[in-house]
């Protein structure tokens, strides 16, 4: 029987990596090809080419929500077609592919994580109808932050490697010289955060099955998340697994931002906006 896949998806540096980790360790397959973020390379590479064409990137989506219905019924043809040739080979590794061929014949538990997810649904709705969805989402200050840190991380790099010079001669399409210009802002950091976060919950109209984690709640209470997410995903849970994850949280990276003057102003004039009040990150004087 044709398993139908667990797609992760959430705004970027709330925590879809940790998520991923944990899914990946009680038996769903997420991918041969997965990146330094956990993420599956082939899909990105989809997703990527799918926000180019709807003349969209990770950090500037705001085309995604002119998509009409030619673009939905043209990228799935893509999608499908990708996923039943040879170039699935990266995904699904020799076994898998040798096995089951066709990324759509795969009769395991399976799926795949990418930020990026969260733009397309709609567009994975026509592929995969009975996905199950799963959501993280942290509070938009300590995103906003973190954000900031990788991109002028980047920018402390002053040489380039081989490797990204010839990139660059080649005019390959790829950031190589910034990051995202976006993000060196928070107030672009937090208004790309409400983005991510409206899309991904807009996910409970398109799909039947849909969680949605809230990250300080996984670190205040780590094994209570962890049961409820084997629950949805139909997954005997494991509690030596679960223990050991359990050793590795650290509390005190919930509301990190609560630290720095700056950022907790920011913090009082973004609070009472709605999806603040809805994810119940108007008040964090107590937590």
């Amino acid at each position: 029987m044709k398993k139908q896949p667990v797609i992760i998806v959430g705004m970027h540096r709330s925590g879809t990596s940790m998520l991923t980790r944990f899914i990946s360790d009680l038996g769903v397959f997420m991918g041969k090809d997965v990146s330094e973020n956990d993420e599956s390379v082939f899909f990105q590479s989809l997703n990527k080419w799918l926000l180019y064409q709807a003349g969209a990137s990770w950090d500037k989506p705001q085309t995604v929500d002119l998509l009409d219905q030619r673009f939905m019924e043209m990228s799935s043809e893509v999608i499908k077609r990708r996923a039943a040739s040879v170039w699935n080979f990266k995904y699904m590794g020799f076994i898998n592919f040798i096995k089951y061929r066709k990324i759509q014949n795969i009769n395991r538990s399976w799926g795949w994580k990418d930020p990026r997810n969260t733009l397309l649904l709609p567009i994975y709705k026509e592929i995969f109808p009975n996905a199950k969805i799963v959501h993280i989402y942290r509070n938009p200050i300590d995103v906003a932050l973190s954000l900031q840190t990788r991109e002028f991380q980047n920018k402390t790099k002053k040489l380039l490697t081989i490797k990204e010079r010839l990139k660059i001669s080649l005019l390959y399409y790829e950031r190589i010289l910034n990051h995202s210009f976006v993000v060196e802002n928070t107030t672009r950091g937090y208004k790309l955060w409400e983005y991510y976060t409206k899309k991904a919950l807009e996910a409970d109209n398109l799909f039947e099955e849909t969680i949605h984690v809230k990250y300080e709640d996984f670190l205040s209470n780590p094994k209570k998340i962890l049961y409820d997410i084997s629950q949805f995903l139909e997954i005997e849970p494991n509690e030596k697994l679960m223990d050991s994850v359990v050793k590795k949280v650290n509390p005190n990276r919930a509301f990190a931002f609560k630290k720095d003057r700056e950022s907790m102003s920011f913090y009082e004039g973004v609070k009472e906006e709605p999806l603040m009040t809805m994810l119940g990150y108007n008040d964090v004087t107590n937590e």
